[in-house]
């Protein structure tokens, strides 16, 4: 999933020469169009889509199922991984009792090779007896260590599959789409039967429930807002209608006016940007909706 915010700049329309305050309590409110935070729905994997259960418009929650995806080779592959994971839990038990037959093999022959060498010493057996018996020890070393390799060797192998089918799982998991938070559709890029690759987009969804709306000040207007504190809002759409925001950022770094102010001089200020959040209980409020915020003292520029 991507998430990305609408970025003012790429909204604004025409007559953004007035977007900036000119001071003194006279000058033009500062204005920028409504925004909401936007989510993109991506596909976790290729696959085909089998369902889409959200429409344009439709409001979903958190956790809700968004789209269904065929997983059903996936699903395939895991059983085969899961077969093979079994069968090899199988020979690893052979594999372990082969090693205790081993290791106990070695274990006899080092003992009574080491009651043949004391025999030896007190010359009551032969050296032949001693080095057969060496050799057999030394067989049995090699029989324990061929053993230990191969238990090693199952483990590996299980430890491989128990990760794929971990993947299995996870892809298997992705193959329901579901909404990471609350909002409205606004893009739905994908129907049934369609197929899908990773990281292609879905659908689009945003709360437009919480608005932001995204002015620029001048430095000498900076002091008329305060982070935490309520401003007047009026929306072009709603006729002059006075909504309340709050603000909730102030840039600690100056910019330009975005370039598609209209004239020159207005693109050569340096301004900081400034957000205000709107509450939208009503639904009357949609993003690019033109709007400004009222300053203590100036006037509405129509």
């Amino acid at each position: 999933m991507m998430r990305r915010d609408r970025l003012a700049n790429s909204l604004m329309i025409p007559g953004t020469a007035c977007l900036v305050g000119c001071g003194g309590g006279g000058g033009p409110n500062p204005s920028g169009t409504l925004e909401a935070t936007e989510v993109d729905i991506a596909a976790g994997l290729a696959a085909q889509v089998v369902e889409v259960r959200t429409q344009l418009g439709d409001r979903v929650s958190a956790g809700d199922t968004l789209v269904v995806l065929d997983t059903e080779i996936l699903e395939l592959q895991r059983a085969q991984a899961e077969a093979t994971r079994r069968s090899l839990r199988v020979q690893r038990r052979l594999a372990e009792e082969d090693l205790r037959q081993a290791e106990r093999g070695l274990e006899l022959a080092q003992t009574t090779l080491a009651r043949l060498e004391v025999l030896l010493a007190q010359g009551s057996t032969t050296r032949q007896q001693v080095d057969d018996l060496t050799a057999k020890r030394d067989v049995a070393a090699i029989q324990a260590s061929a053993a230990r390799e191969r238990l090693n060797l199952f483990e590996a192998e299980e430890l491989k599959l128990t990760a794929a089918l971990a993947v299995f799982d996870r892809q298997i998991e992705d193959g329901v789409v579901i909404s990471p938070a609350a909002g409205t559709a606004l893009v739905r890029a994908v129907e049934p039967g369609e197929r899908t690759l990773p990281g292609a987009v879905l659908l689009r969804i945003a709360d437009l429930r919480r608005m932001e709306l995204r002015v620029f000040l001048g430095e000498e207007d900076l002091d008329r807002v305060r982070v935490g504190e309520e401003v007047a809002v009026l929306v072009d759409a709603l006729e002059g209608e006075e909504r309340t925001g709050v603000v909730t950022w102030v840039s600690d770094q100056a910019e330009f006016t975005p370039k598609n102010a209209q004239t020159r001089n207005a693109r050569a200020q340096l301004v900081y940007a400034v957000k205000v959040r709107l509450e939208n209980p009503d639904g009357r409020l949609h993003i690019g909706m033109p709007a400004e915020i009222r300053l203590e003292g100036g006037t509405r520029v129509e």
